[in-house]
């Protein structure tokens, strides 16, 4: 699994919490918001994000996949299929500003290929998107329809890249596009994000989406 040093969230799915409505409006530039990621708690943060990224490069996931992913994991606030990028482009050059972090305090660093994910909590994880699958579809196909595909290509991510990375996602999109989830779902989350060494607050992050259901 990606490396912990924090409560709240970190890597790939810290990132995209970044992009928001208007998040560029003070000239915040996207390499910005990576540096900052990157820049973390020391420069711990740019690791964390390295392993993510890599995961997805060396995952069986088309570029396309990549890329819809990518869109629905930052609400659509930095749609790179529209600026002409393409999904393992985009990973390659937010590892490339990880690498360039983590060699300011490690210049022999080397990249390597991530250890192979546990896939211990895999089938857990797929369980509750698979749960959730048809209402998330759903809200993609409504809020965004050019984002296709994406229960798969997180089914995918989970089972190749691994059940952290594919759950951290999955709460990301879950949060951007306003899916309910009912109280025993969440509290199955919980259970999940304490299996898999969260802090608390990063499940706590979509306790919302469950207040939304009991309404």
């Amino acid at each position: 699994m990606t490396e912990r040093y924090t409560e709240a969230n970190f890597g790939l799915t810290a990132l995209t919490a970044q992009f928001h409505q208007g998040w560029g409006w003070n000239g915040t530039t996207v390499e910005d918001l990576v540096r900052g990621v990157a820049d973390s708690y020391d420069g711990a943060g740019a690791r964390s994000l390295l392993d993510d990224v890599l995961r997805l490069l060396e995952s069986p996931l088309a570029d396309s996949a990549i890329t819809g992913v990518w869109n629905a994991a930052s609400g659509g606030e930095y749609r790179i299929d529209r600026l002409g990028i393409d999904g393992r482009d985009w990973m390659r050059r937010m590892a490339e500003i990880c690498v360039q972090r983590i060699r300011r305090d490690d210049p022999a660093f080397a990249v390597s290929i991530p250890t192979p994910a546990s896939d211990e909590l895999a089938e857990a994880v797929l369980d509750e998107l698979r749960l959730i699958g048809p209402a998330l579809a759903a809200a993609a196909a409504s809020k965004d329809p050019q984002v296709s595909g994406l229960v798969p290509a997180l089914e995918l991510i989970v089972t190749t890249a691994g059940p952290d990375l594919g759950f951290r996602l999955l709460l990301r999109i879950l949060a951007k596009y306003w899916v309910p989830i009912d109280r025993p779902q969440y509290d199955r989350m919980l259970a999940l994000g304490e299996a898999l060494d969260y802090g608390e607050d990063l499940v706590n992050d979509v306790h919302f989406l469950a207040d939304m259901d009991a309404e």
